[in-house]
């Protein structure tokens, strides 16, 4: 019973885990993205991808929102996280192995899309400010 509800909550944290980086990947795409590019004088570029998918117009106007939504889940993910650390594989060599690597694949999940979630929040809003008050 115990490893049921084991798997149970592996299998939820990496769930919210996969929802978080969902949503900060859609933060990166609508805006960081467009953030980078214009900074690196890639304007047709952007003019493309917008005329190609108009509908990242959207997302880019609730640009906070996602990014608020898409920071709440990656918090969440890391209480889950946090509460089954210490959690004990089941003693079966075959269920403690899948165990072992479900945690070590959310392990590195999460900690990706912290990264994917930092970088695309220094790009939306701090690298424009940097850049808008360079005195060059």
């Amino acid at each position: 019973m115990n490893t049921i509800v084991s798997k149970i909550k592996t299998k939820k944290a990496i769930a919210v885990t996969l929802s978080s980086l969902v949503a900060s990947i859609s933060m990166c795409i609508c805006c960081a993205l467009p953030a980078f590019l214009l900074l690196l004088g890639g304007g047709p570029i952007l003019a493309y991808i917008f005329t190609t998918f108009p509908k990242l117009l959207l997302l880019e106007k609730y640009s906070t929102f996602l990014f608020l939504f898409s920071g709440t889940l990656i918090i969440i993910s890391g209480i889950l996280r946090w509460k089954s650390r210490n959690y004990a594989c089941p003693s079966d060599p075959v269920e403690e192995k899948t165990c072992r690597k479900l945690n070590c694949f959310n392990k590195y999940l999460y900690f990706f899309t912290v990264i994917v979630f930092l970088v695309g929040t220094f790009s939306t809003f701090i690298l424009p400010k940097i850049y808008q008050n360079n005195p060059f």
